[in-house]
């Protein structure tokens, strides 16, 4: 068992190694960040910690015993709480101001979560009656060791649990970064991994990546490496290179490149492996199907010290959602790791038009702190809706905003689409007439409508070319199949054609390059998404039509409402349905879009003028308010909810019937299995059963008979068995008889 200073030790060294790899941190006094390392843990000798540690290690030695313990009445103090203790007190207060010796006895005092101890008299007791038993003979060469404990220190540790609010920001800054980073280094001396790699390449191994193919940085990515001290909102055409421009900003520092759907972050790790060459061992992939996505790759096996490492947001390079990252701004307890982390990274925030209003105001808030941190972003979008800079302007949030950078071909906007508007329901007959030697691409804004359209071109067009159905409604298995397969297909030199009817889940970053799309409308950012995996990556054809965009006609298309379940608000699409009428005509005849066009109009649409005071823009504003106002621990981590959406695992009962020898048996490994590595990875193949719905789907079908029964992976997780039908080809599907929910409104 690893000794008091056996980890201390492991701190030191980590923490010289944080300080030598990042030695210009702001806001951060390595001097303090050193004591507070060395000292953090030194409460651990009282009585009642080391007789708990005795117990355990009895099992394999009986002569152990116990110490005596003479203060049976008091019960155990959390051994932050008497650490600071040993602290030479008065040395310091020669070489400290009161905010600063505050903020290094609060770093120590509050570095685990634990419950607030309103009676003082029992840490003092146990101060000067226990733990000065023990301190004669306590040797340990690294500290500055005190005559006699000193419990005084209770003055600068009961003002809060943060520096009092009229204390100046920088001293709250630093106090974060102090207490961050401690938790940081303790975390990954405990883990027993380093607390951070350096970033030595990525610089150098982007610029390569383009030079070997022929080319060399154009105007963004020559942009981004100029002005990489600097916060960027950028807005660029899809198939610039805005990735290598992104990375080219991080360089050789610290990133985190963030993108909205998992499927995209998953692209975006393999081509920075793949493509850029950069050290698969310095680039970190995190969702929450990180371990799942880390045994495909790597045959079935987890490196264990790797996965720990993407958790402690210790590697250069980390590709994740937004979501990982920002639920700092929620200041639950331990929220300072995060935010010390960030305030000496690169942040990248791809595709910010996907978020929906709610995670819009969460990332703004987070880019205020980040900022006042040190930390910097920038924003890079092939469209972006300018009520999102009106709120960062109003929360003083600097940045750079030069002006767009569109693809050029000889000198002009290469042009990519023509599109055709239809006031009416997506159908099936514009594909039925032209879907021969085509890659066809249809997106629709529900899995319900998906799936309608997928059951009529099969009986029209089954024996007569392949047709595929994607939306986020399959297990987690077969999704991986089916994102395997369109990447596949979508690739410009892959000669196979087909259908592949889909919901947004292919909307952002997916690498794909098909040959015609028909898409209900859903609002102009995402329609122009959309357009994005269509001829990705070549010039238009004389005469070819190429985007189909569907109205519809006596009703809205699927997904579009005024409540809180509709995937696109009715004002957005109202706005956006006029702004694309205008832009062809009122015949409506098709009419080529470039890139300019396209982000001109998602500015007209999202402007403050068409959205002051609706429902898309008081959401922000709303959101970001109360955000804003959050007070140091007030939340609890458990009830915090980025993505506002709350969803029930479970597993079909087809496929829980299928599989389910398998299930049983890892179900068994968990629970017997002691090596961490073999039940990750049953615990893994359980998961790559199941799928999630949103829970007051789970609580219509729970309350209309349709579940069954439970699966009890372990004594605290159980995975409902839902008789819903299911199979490969279309998902989960819902059963005829009214349900509890609208489906008509649920997307992906």
């Amino acid at each position: 068992m690893e000794t008091i200073i056996d980890h201390t030790n492991n701190l030191y060294e980590n923490y010289l190694l944080l300080k030598s790899i990042y030695p210009n941190i702001k806001n951060i006094n390595w001097d303090i960040l050193e004591m507070v390392c060395l000292y953090h843990d030194l409460g651990k000798i009282n009585t009642k910690f080391q007789n708990k540690l005795i117990s355990k290690l009895k099992k394999e030695n009986s002569n152990l015993k116990e110490l005596e313990d003479t203060l049976l009445e008091i019960d155990e103090i959390p051994h932050g709480y008497l650490s600071p203790a040993f602290l030479p007190i008065d040395y310091l207060e020669e070489i400290y101001d009161e905010d600063e010796i505050r903020i290094l006895f609060q770093s120590i005092y509050y570095h685990h979560n634990r419950e607030k101890v309103d009676n003082e008299k029992p840490i003092q007791i146990t101060i000067e009656e226990d733990l000065s038993k023990y301190w004669d003979d306590f040797q340990y060469d690294k500290i500055n060791k005190v005559q006699s404990l000193n419990p005084s220190y209770i003055e600068y540790t009961t003002i809060d649990r943060i520096p009092a609010v009229d204390d100046t920001e920088e001293t709250v800054r630093k106090y974060i970064m102090t207490k961050g980073l401690l938790n940081k280094i303790d975390y990954a001396a405990s883990g027993g991994i380093d607390v951070e790699v350096q970033n030595k390449d990525l610089l150098e191994k982007t610029m390569k990546s383009i030079a070997k193919g022929g080319y060399k940085p154009n105007k963004l990515q020559e942009y981004m490496l100029q002005h990489k001290e600097d916060n960027n909102v950028i807005r660029a055409s899809t198939g610039i290179g805005k990735t290598e421009a992104a990375l080219f900003w991080i360089g050789n520092n610290k990133g985190f490149f963030t993108l909205p759907l998992r499927v995209s972050i998953n692209a975006i790790y393999d081509r920075v492996i793949d493509k850029i060459r950069f050290n698969k061992d310095g680039v970190a992939l995190l969702h929450s199907d990180t371990a799942s996505e880390y045994l495909k790759r790597n045959d079935n096996e987890l490196d264990l010290e790797y996965y720990a490492m993407t958790k402690q947001l210790s590697l250069p390079l980390t590709i994740c959602t937004l979501d990982q990252l920002v639920d700092f701004i929620f200041k639950y307890e331990g929220f300072e790791l995060k935010l010390a982390t960030l305030a000496y990274s690169r942040l990248i925030i791809d595709e910010i038009q996907m978020y929906a209003p709610e995670m819009v105001a969460f990332l703004i808030a987070a880019l205020k702190y980040i900022t006042d941190m040190g930390g910097k972003f920038s924003i890079v979008t092939a469209t972006l809706p300018p009520i999102f800079l009106y709120f960062m302007d109003k929360q003083h949030i600097r940045y750079e905003k030069p002006e767009p950078f569109y693809k050029e071909v000889n000198g002009k906007i290469q042009l990519r689409h023509r599109m055709k508007l239809l006031n009416e329901d997506i159908n099936i007959n514009h594909i039925k007439e032209n879907y021969k030697d085509k890659k066809v691409l249809v997106i629709v804004n529900t899995v319900k409508k998906a799936q309608e359209l997928y059951e009529e071109l099969k009986k029209e067009l089954k024996d007569k070319v392949e047709i595929n159905l994607f939306h986020s409604r399959f297990i987690k298995k077969d999704r991986a199949e089916k994102e395997d397969h369109i990447f596949t297909m979508g690739q410009l030199d892959n000669n196979s054609k087909g259908i592949w009817i889909t919901t947004q889940v292919v909307e952002a970053s997916l690498d794909i390059d098909f040959d015609v799309l028909y898409t209900e409308l859903s609002d102009a950012s995402g329609l122009f998404q959309r357009m994005g995996r269509v001829y990705r990556n070549r010039d238009l054809q004389e005469g070819v039509t190429n985007i189909y965009v569907y109205l519809g006609n006596e009703k809205l298309p699927s997904g579009i409402g005024s409540g809180d379940k509709s995937i696109i608000d009715k004002d957005i699409f109202e706005l956006s349905k006029q702004a694309l009428i205008n832009h062809v005509g009122k015949d409506l005849k098709s009419r080529e879009i470039d890139e300019k066009d396209k982000m001109e109009l998602v500015e007209q649409v999202y402007s403050i003028n068409n959205l002051k005071n609706k429902n898309y823009y008081n959401k922000i504003d709303k959101t970001l308010k109360s955000v804003i106002d959050i007070k140091a621990f007030e939340i609890d981590k458990k009830e915090v909810n980025l993505r506002n959406i709350d969803t029930k695992t479970i597993i079909p009962k087809k496929v829980y019937e299928d599989n389910k020898e398998i299930i049983d048996e890892n179900i068994k490994i968990t629970s017997e299995e002691s090596n961490v590595s073999k039940k990750l990875i049953s615990r893994n193949l359980i998961n790559e059963l199941t799928l999630s719905i949103p829970s007051y789907m789970y609580e219509s079908a729970k309350n209309n008979g349709y579940v069954e029964e439970f699966i009890n992976v372990d004594e605290y997780n159980e995975i409902p068995v839902v008789s819903y039908n299911y199979d490969f080809e279309e998902g989960l599907t819902y059963p005829e008889k009214p349900q509890k929910f609208n489906e008509d409104m649920q997307c992906l």
